[in-house]
């Protein structure tokens, strides 16, 4: 009967050996064949759960092989998309997702993007087909589930650059980007001012919507907001282009008078107070200058033609401005 040294050190031996046979039979490709495809690895997937879907794609030949190799990374692989072929090693995939070199892909929300021009960004960098987002973006149980009070995403999705793989659900991804305007709402400071200035959050980031569509430079946007402001106080009505323009969806064309007088639920020139709803994504600065708006009496703003606005007081100053900078365009407000 073998000592007990002579038992541990046979165990070593064997358990040496075995890894060894283990990175020999898991360096082997399982084919020569490279055509590629991607399998998604959802998190809390277990390593036979991983093994078993890579088999049934014909990527491996041993689920118990994989497994063995997965423990040489501590058994840790990783959730994410990866492109895997054929022609792989179980090494090398199991290398792969231990490392988590998985397929991400980026959404840049860029000031000012509505839906529209979001749903174009999704559909292009793949993360989910245009029409689909357009559905989510209306789902009224997922708005109701977000504690949204409002008719679409619209405005609620905060301009940045965001990283997406597909271990999460699409609707997962947009809801943390919605969530993230959320939390910006539950600051102190901004529920403080919009008591201060009797804005619900829809509200704010209507006005921050239409701000964002008027204003080419920051520093406008307090001058924009106090226009907005005092025409509301005063009962008076937004006269905004871009509120019109986003009821035609006519985007890219140029407004007609038509159009003016056109009544849509976000034709500010057809009726007092906001529109149905925000009309774009706006950034931080325009948010902040609807909660901001610069100490002013103005009531009306025109187009410089050079990215700037000339303020007015009354409509007879307005006009004039009009006059020197719009003489073949109609008045702006």
């Amino acid at each position: 009967m073998p000592a007990r040294g002579d038992r541990k050190v046979l165990v070593i031996a064997l358990s040496i050996l075995l890894v060894f046979q283990t990175i020999i039979f898991a360096s082997v490709p399982g084919a020569l064949d490279e055509s590629r495809i991607n399998v998604v690895v959802k998190s809390g997937t277990s390593l036979y759960g991983i093994a078993r879907m890579l088999k049934d794609e014909g990527m491996i030949y041993s689920t118990n092989l994989f497994v063995l190799a997965s423990l040489l990374y501590g058994g840790k692989l990783k959730a994410g998309e990866y492109e895997v072929s054929k022609d792989m090693s179980t090494l090398q995939i199991v290398r792969k997702m231990a490392h988590s070199e998985r397929n991400v892909y980026t959404l840049k929300i860029v000031q000012g993007y509505n839906i529209y021009t979001v749903a174009d960004a999704i559909a292009e960098n793949r993360i989910m087909e245009k029409q689909e987002f357009l559905r989510l973006c209306r789902d009224r149980i997922f708005l109701k589930n977000l504690g949204i009070n409002a008719d679409s995403l619209e405005g609620y999705l905060s301009p940045d650059t965001y990283y997406y793989s597909r271990e999460i659900d699409a609707d997962k991804f947009i809801e943390k980007i919605a969530q993230r305007t959320l939390r910006f709402f539950e600051k102190a400071d901004v529920r403080e001012r919009m008591r201060a200035e009797n804005l619900d959050v829809n509200q704010t980031l209507t006005l921050a919507s239409m701000i964002e569509k008027e204003a080419k430079m920051s520093t406008e946007k307090p001058l924009i907001s106090a226009v907005f402001h005092n025409r509301l106080q005063r009962g008076m009505s937004f006269d905004s282009d871009p509120t019109v323009i986003y009821g035609t969806k006519a985007f890219g064309s140029p407004i007609t008078k038509a159009d003016l007088i056109t009544y849509t639920p976000y034709n500010t020139y057809t009726f007092r107070g906001f529109p149905k709803g925000p009309i774009c994504n706006p950034d931080t600065t325009s948010i902040m200058a609807v909660l901001y708006p610069a100490p002013v009496d103005y009531l009306y703003f025109v187009s410089k033609n050079d990215g700037t606005h000339v303020f007015s007081k009354d409509m007879n100053e307005h006009n004039k401005y009009v006059a020197m900078y719009q003489k073949s365009k109609s008045a702006k407000k």
